[in-house]
């Protein structure tokens, strides 16, 4: 077994609480890529690129339309990611890998597939909202915040392992602040699920980081696999 892996695993295993942090690489993983001008976005949206160029996902959302065609495509978008969504088995190895520990969700993915597949809602902090209305000004959204804050407060002195999938290796929302929260707790340790290219860990807490490389969704079925 790859040497990394066994670390990984037996941090997540001697671990009193798992807190998720993911971002749109884990959504790729699933197969939707919202900057992508693939199968599945022109499927959807293909005409808004015939008669506006848009051609992914998050180009469309900022586009200059009109109030009724950017109403038109946010309802495709919610159609796309949410309506017509088929839970992922990526997500059965998420749940393995959490068992029955205290775990918190962290993610700037706003199309609710952590609810989709089965976890608890108030286990989760969409960071940048969602597509079913919630932002910042909701009280749902201050009341995920608020149950992040008491996980984290709960756990500031037992070994937690920071487990991120799929943020980009200078994402400045969740990765650098989680990175710095490892810093700061010396019981907690940090493993990344990300591309070769992505992959990246603060010096100050390399010792207690394990980076695992290549496809998230094969290395999480590594994790789960036995000697």
């Amino acid at each position: 077994m790859n040497p990394e892996i066994k670390k990984a695993q037996e941090l997540l295993f001697e671990s009193d609480a798992i807190l998720i942090t993911a971002s749109n690489g884990l959504s790729i993983t699933e197969g939707y890529n919202i900057f992508a001008d693939d199968k599945n976005f022109r499927a959807y949206f293909n005409e808004f690129k015939a008669l506006y160029g848009i051609s992914s996902v998050v180009q469309g959302v900022y586009a200059e339309l009109s109030q009724t065609e950017h109403d038109i495509f946010m309802k495709k978008v919610h159609k796309y990611l949410i309506d017509d969504y088929q839970p992922n088995p990526i997500f059965d190895d998420i749940k393995k890998i959490v068992t029955d520990k205290d775990y918190f969700i962290v993610t700037s993915n706003a199309d609710t597939h952590f609810q989709l597949n089965g976890f608890d809602p108030k286990h989760i902090w969409e960071v940048e909202g969602n597509l079913d209305g919630m932002d910042m000004r909701s009280k749902e959204w201050n009341q995920q915040q608020q149950f992040c804050q008491s996980f984290t407060r709960n756990n500031e002195n037992k070994k937690l392992v920071q487990l991120e999938l799929g943020i980009g290796s200078h994402n400045q929302m969740i990765k650098e602040p989680m990175m710095e929260m490892v810093d700061s707790h010396p019981k907690w340790s940090y493993i990344t699920l990300n591309l070769p290219n992505e992959i990246r860990v603060a010096p100050e807490i390399a010792d207690r980081s394990v980076p695992l490389a290549g496809d998230i969704k094969q290395t999480l079925s590594n994790l789960l696999k036995e000697d």
